[in-house]
């Protein structure tokens, strides 16, 4: 027997299996030629809609996650991953190892283009989309019907309507259009595989196969968990559908689904661990139980309203204001949080009021319904978050909403229901243009921060990211401009005040940023504690020392910042700067090789290590440290290029030679790649092969003139 609610005990009569009238679906052809092209729909849909963010660069954490992080660039790679948390320099306990697997792949493929990874990101995003549709289509069936096989062209129509406008919602623009917001997408796509790989496993076969299966089905979700954390809230749906829909299965093959869930699990909790632990943000105390419940429902207002009318999308967005209740102004211009819990508690409301409605479509309501309560409870602000609300937090639990409102249509007259999947087909090509126009916001940092601050998101983050820009470029007013704005808007945020004095400094203005940059140990240490990636103050600090010829006391500042950032390597090198300037190569060293053992995987450190040896005399040992550096990343050939030089300086061409047609298999394409091999054909007295590299090398620079 199937444990089942006797709030959902159905009526033959209460869940006829109609989606639509037959005379909309009499033209219609083979259900299997449907399912096909359901699938070309949805892909295409997918990459009509987020086409705008294959133009876009990295943004935000972009530069982070595919730029400096250190471990994706080489297949060597594929183990380490797992024993560290996404984001190496923070307080963060993402663990994604498999968001990084996702992200050598591309490096492989693309060589670090970002469209390349734009590109994975929207396959992944609508190959999740031919998922649901191919899940909801066995799944569809058994909420609206007792016989399954009725009229399979409506299930197929009903399950194609809501993996179509899922596909193109544009709420789902931080998941897709971002690079670092894959995650949410590679561990759907995963988690849906899985499922479709355990229905195919329950539905008959022989034991090998049904054994493969489940094996496989295990593995796919366990790359689900290791995508995203939200994998674990699939599993949990998975449950729910087993003990309360699902009515096909024996108690046995619904006891083994839920052992290999636990092992599963287990194994999960055992990689988890494998990183260690970390220190974690301290925010403030946990608000009141009510505040809680307010800011669940204010969370529920809000995605609820950009469901239904996404219209202000923007990241970093707040429920809440601390001068909400200041004062009556305060109140009235900061009456749209009062506004989003009402329309919170209303839909709630509607919700349960649809669940309870005695008409068809009523186990399908309720599945939705208790799908998006399973995705929604964890982001609702019960529980202590990192933020109050986020756009890609809604990425699972928006298919249980669309499955509500799905039921919701079922309970209609069935010309309605025709009219409304006409309508559906509407939205779907509206929602995608507004998509489309969203996505267009993913083209730069510029643009990105802008647009976000223009929407009601000017919070530190996206404020400390256009300012970060605006140095980069060199554009230090614009950079200066926006770091008084926003120590004036969030005076208690002290890296402002940091990234103040990074700016001065970089205007050469000495006297007004060494105050700003330098911070008493206490603060420090609590700057540290409260903040990520606060060591960029000191390493200012000791810049300004050393441009003032106070070595001495840059070296102190940095010895400092080291013992509270050890993992730091910017300050090991830097450090190391300050003492090959002072002492030669042979007084840095030591820091840096005690870095680089640590830090096996650390190319830069290791190519400073190679170059600080070569300059110390050590050649052997420089020629290692460079090897191993080419191990770290597969298409930089710069480590190949340091090896070069030093076989050339030891008059050794030959062996420069072999060295130097390595480092052309990974850049093969690059001018100053010839001029190098033509001087060591020069060396070895084989002239003509020595102009002909170098007539390769003028050609290539023609051109990449002309391109540009």
């Amino acid at each position: 027997m199937t444990c089942q609610p006797a709030l959902l005990t159905q009526r033959r009569t209460a869940d006829a299996p109609a989606v639509l009238p037959s005379r909309a679906v009499s033209s219609w052809g083979n259900p299997g030629l449907l399912r096909w092209v359901a699938w070309l729909a949805l892909l295409m849909a997918g990459l009509a809609v987020y086409g705008p963010a294959l133009n876009g660069d990295l943004i935000w954490d972009d530069n982070y996650l595919v730029r400096e992080n250190p471990f994706f660039r080489s297949p060597v790679f594929g183990w380490e991953v797992f024993r560290h948390y996404l984001f190496f320099d923070s307080f963060s306990t993402y663990y994604r190892p498999v968001q990084n697997w996702s992200y050598m792949l591309d490096y492989w493929l693309w060589r670090g283009d970002p469209a390349g990874y734009h590109i994975t990101n929207i396959l992944l995003h609508a190959g999740s989309g031919v998922l649901l549709f191919e899940l909801l289509r066995h799944l569809i069936p058994r909420m609206t019907g007792r016989d399954s096989t009725a009229d399979p062209r409506r299930h197929l129509l009903a399950a194609f309507l809501i993996a179509l406008l899922w596909t193109v919602h544009p709420i789902h623009n931080a998941a897709v259009a971002y690079i670092s917001g894959r995650a949410d997408s590679l561990g759907s796509f995963f988690a849906l595989l899985a499922w479709l790989l355990v229905r195919r496993a329950a539905g008959g076969g022989g034991r090998l196969i049904r054994w493969i299966l489940g094996c496989s089905a295990a593995l796919v979700m366990l790359a689900a968990l290791c995508s995203k954390e939200i994998a674990l809230l699939w599993l949990a749906i998975f449950a729910v559908h087993t003990l309360f829909f699902e009515r096909t299965w024996s108690r046995w093959m619904k006891g083994g689904a839920f052992a290999g869930a636990l092992a599963l699990l287990a194994i999960y909790a055992w990689l988890h661990s494998l990183p260690g632990f970390r220190a974690p943000l301290e925010n403030a105390p946990a608000a009141p139980i009510g505040d809680r419940f307010l800011l669940m429902f204010r969370a529920l207002g809000d995605y609820a309203g950009l469901i239904v009318w996404p219209g202000r999308l923007h990241m970093e967005r707040t429920l809440s204001d601390p001068s909400i209740y200041a004062s009556a102004t305060g109140w009235r211009e900061h009456a749209r949080y009062e506004y989003l819990s009402i329309v919170g508690l209303v839909a709630g409301l509607a919700g349960i009021g649809l669940c309870m409605l005695r008409r068809p479509g009523r186990r399908l309501r309720w599945f939705g319904a208790l799908w998006f309560t399973v995705a929604f409870l964890p982001i609702s602000n019960l529980f202590p978050l990192n933020a109050e609300v986020a756009e890609h937090w809604i990425y699972l639990a928006s298919i249980g909403a669309l499955l509500l409102l799905a039921g919701a249509v079922l309970a209609l007259p069935r010309r309605v229901q025709a009219g409304i999947a006409v309508a559906a087909m509407f939205a779907a090509v509206a929602l995608g243009a507004r998509t489309w126009v969203r996505a267009g916001d993913w083209v730069n940092a510029e643009i990105f921060c802008l647009r976000t601050i223009e929407d009601g998101g000017a919070t530190p983050r996206i404020l400390s990211t256009l300012s970060a820009l605006y140095g980069e470029r060199g554009e230090f007013a614009k950079q200066e401009a926006v770091l008084r704005k926003m120590i004036a808007r969030f005076p208690g945020y002290a890296p402002a005040r940091m990234y103040l004095g990074m700016c001065l400094a970089r205007q050469g203005r000495a006297a007004e940023a060494e105050p700003l940059l330098r911070v008493e140990k206490a603060d420090a240490d609590e700057n540290s504690r409260r903040y990520p990636r606060t060591w960029p103050a000191a390493l200012h600090l000791a810049r300004l020392h050393h441009e003032a010829r106070r070595d001495d006391e840059a070296l102190a500042v940095l010895a400092e910042a080291r013992a509270r950032f050890p993992e730091t390597w910017e300050l090991v090198k830097y450090e190391g700067d300050l003492r090959t300037a002072q002492h030669g190569e042979a007084a840095a060293l030591p820091a840096v090789a005690q870095f680089a053992a640590a830090h096996w995987w650390h190319f830069d450190a290791w190519v400073t290590l190679g170059r600080l040896r070569s300059g110390a005399g050590d050649m052997d040992g420089a020629i290692a440290a460079l090897r191993a550096a080419s191990q770290l990343d597969i298409h930089d050939a710069a480590p190949f290029g340091g090896i070069v030089r030093i076989e050339l300086a030891r008059g050794r061409p030959e062996a420069a030679l072999a060295v130097q047609l390595e480092a052309m298999r990974r850049e093969p394409g690059q001018p100053s790649q010839f001029l190098l091999l033509a001087s060591i054909y020069e060396k070895l007295g084989r002239h003509a092969d020595a102009e002909a590299a170098a007539r390769e090398a003028q050609a290539l620079t023609s051109e990449a003139r002309s391109g540009s």
